[in-house]
């Protein structure tokens, strides 16, 4: 099975989903070449040739970054507050005792929860502010704003996250902007089918597909297509927890982890269902910080032929860089830098790979961080 999957300035070229699932299964970690001659797929796996740059944003872990490099997120602990960073304004207290996931592409909205675990969205005429709260609809119990897609202008067409349905059950949302609605945002609750009965969304794109899970690392991951259809999302064995954390914009690639590894789930094009899963693998003898657990967070929207896949390995930071659109394939591994001398950390979000302002943000060294020239 194949599909002609064209990237941008790219020509049309068939593309044999497998062979991306091959090409991360292969990954060795960090830097292990893999002789061609020993390959039947004609995979290889290189060494990156850049060195990235790691620069320090303050008392915030950077959960999302738009096109413009703006960046938002929780303060450094991920337990209160939610924060944006611009290099034009520094850091930006949006909410105390909220929690800030995700920006649209124009930068005037936030999505997040408050204080009191209801989902809102910041809005603002600048980065400077003054950002404004507004709670948006849930039904009764709380909720958050995990993901916003925007159009090709940065308008916020979608939202994602959850709601929750009673004191200890959850449900994916999915908000649309509304005219006329109090709030400007009107609530879609997505139904779960056995044997998923509660779960939330962490992303979407502009189409509306949601991809999510039960719970951080835990149980079953999920896609739920524009019109709500679920599938359940193979784990790399039966009974594996997975959880689904990223997609791209053309609903074909979703990343995240299963069974403590790091998985990319492929599809030709999306006439077609997420049928199989691939590891992002690490050294079979690596025995490292974390216990050798990986886990892949985001994917460049824009990825169809080439893209970044960011998350981390062994406790650090680290971007795999793949292209299945060069004879032989590559996957590169980029372990990110510090910003000071503990490597510990995470990268949790990744801009479009035509971005100006190309970012991969998160945390390392106990403090906000992005990643260039990677």
């Amino acid at each position: 099975m194949s599909a002609s999957l064209v990237g941008r300035g790219e020509r049309s070229r068939p593309i044999a989903p497998i062979a991306l699932l091959v090409l991360l299964a292969a990954c060795t970690d960090p830097t292990t070449s893999v002789p061609i001659a020993e390959r039947t797929d004609v995979v290889a796996v290189v060494v990156a040739s850049t060195t990235p740059t790691a620069f320090a944003i303050g008392n915030i872990t950077g959960y999302g970054v738009n096109d413009a490099g703006t960046i938002v997120g929780p303060s450094s602990g991920k337990t209160s507050s939610g924060y944006l960073w611009d290099a034009s304004t520094d850091l930006v207290l949006l909410g105390s005792g909220g929690l800030a996931w995700s920006i649209a592409g124009d930068g005037h909205t936030v999505g997040g929860k408050n204080a009191a675990g209801v989902p809102v969205v910041w809005t603002a005429a600048s980065l400077a502010g003054p950002w404004t709260e507004h709670p948006i609809p849930d039904v009764g119990f709380g909720g958050a704003v995990r993901a916003i897609a925007s159009d090709a202008l940065g308008a916020p067409v979608v939202l994602t996250g959850n709601v929750w349905t009673n004191v200890s059950n959850k449900t994916p949302a999915r908000w649309t902007p509304c005219t006329g609605c109090a709030s400007g945002w009107l609530l879609s609750t997505v139904p779960l089918t056995p044997p998923i009965t509660e779960a939330w969304g962490q992303d979407i794109n502009p189409s509306g597909m949601i991809v999510g899970m039960e719970g951080t690392g835990c149980c079953r991951a999920a896609f739920w297509d524009a019109n709500n259809v679920q599938s359940v999302l193979q784990p790399l064995v039966a009974g594996a927890a997975a959880a689904a954390w990223g997609l791209n914009d053309a609903g074909t690639i979703i990343v995240g982890q299963s069974n403590d590894v790091a998985v990319a789930w492929v599809r030709a094009s999306t006439g077609v269902d997420f049928a199989t899963i691939a590891p992002i693998r690490l050294e079979a003898s690596k025995t490292c910080k974390g216990g050798g657990v990986s886990i892949a967070y985001a994917v460049n929207p824009d990825f169809v032929t080439s893209g970044t896949v960011v998350g981390q390995a062994c406790g650090v930071p680290v971007a795999w860089k793949v292209d299945v659109g060069v004879s032989p394939a590559s996957i590169v591994k980029v372990v990110l830098p510090s910003t000071g001398r503990s490597t510990s950390g995470e990268a949790r979000s990744i801009n479009r790979s035509t971005s100006s302002s190309y970012r991969i943000v998160g945390a390392v060294n106990g403090a906000g961080a992005y990643w260039t020239n990677f």
